[in-house]
């Protein structure tokens, strides 16, 4: 039988952590059965035992920041091996040209048809390999990472939210650690990229001395973006609400585009509000 895992509190440290409940092991009866007169009989229940021990939190975060960490680089990787293998397309297209280099690049790996095809494969071939190979391990990151975040407390109530899932969970965790070190929603959105600055204006990439005020990191703000991508077009509750701030915008901006973007930034910042709240709330409720 496999092991169940429950939300409880480490008792020597008093950080919330997960039960792992071990699968009930059944003793023999105490006594033999004695029956008694009219048919009546005596004996003792049978007596389960449940042996449980504590899973702290604290090294499943670390790991999943790790593993995080790591499927970004690799990530990083194949898109730095796809964009080498292009430009040596790009090399044997005549004048350089970019459309017929991506007509080289799509026959060499088997779709479509170029003259240069053989020639573009032999050339890419160590950088296409190099990146199926590493492809193939970001994948094993990307599954150990939703088997992490599965023990995470907030996983039930995250992958009951439409359009969000234990990777988007991972990937919220491997950017900004423990939630619980925010002390306020807001600071959270601040390290996802999603804050108002003091001066009315939305956190983004600045050059100069302002630029440590706003700490923005594109890579974290591109996880809650893409995040809200799939709010919108998964629907349900977050995608009515998206619905309404998006009407509630168009009469504030001169493009829907505008008002697009506003009412689906409004749907992350709520998302993560929520998430907040709820890792706060276990984590208080198993101290």
């Amino acid at each position: 039988m496999d092991s169940n895992f429950e939300i409880g509190s480490d008792a020597e440290s008093g950080r919330a952590a997960i039960l792992l409940v071990e699968p009930h092991e059944v003793l023999p009866p105490a006594a033999p059965i004695q029956f008694a007169g009219d048919g009546e009989c005596e004996v003792d229940h049978e007596r389960c035992v449940t042996q449980s021990t504590t899973v702290d939190l604290a090294p499943i975060i670390a790991e999943i920041r790790e593993q995080w960490r790591r499927r970004q680089s690799w990530h990083r990787a194949e898109k730095s091996l796809t964009l080498q293998s292009k430009a040596l397309c790009r090399r044997l297209a005549e004048g350089g040209d970019k459309k017929e280099a991506d007509v080289i690049y799509k026959a060499a790996l088997g779709t479509g048809e170029h003259p240069m095809a053989e020639i573009a494969f032999a050339a890419m071939f160590p950088l296409t390999e190099a990146r199926d190979g590493v492809e193939r391990h970001r994948k094993l990151v990307e599954k150990r990472l939703a088997k992490l975040a599965k023990q995470l407390p907030v996983a039930a109530w995250v992958e009951s939210v439409r359009g969000v899932g234990l990777a988007s969970l991972a990937a919220i965790v491997g950017e900004a650690g423990d939630l619980s070190a925010y002390s306020n929603p807001a600071k959270l959105w601040k390290r996802m990229g999603l804050a108002v600055m003091g001066d009315g204006t939305r956190q983004r990439r600045i050059a100069g001395v302002e630029a440590l005020d706003h700490g923005y990191s594109p890579a974290r703000r591109s996880v809650v973006w893409n995040l809200g991508a799939c709010i919108v077009k998964a629907g349900g509750p977050l995608k009515e609400i998206y619905d309404a701030r998006k009407v509630y915008e168009a009469d504030r901006v001169e493009t829907k585009m505008h008002a697009h973007n506003r009412a689906q930034r409004y749907v992350e910042k709520r998302f993560l509000r929520d998430l907040w709240s709820r890792w706060r709330r276990a984590a208080k409720e198993h101290l």
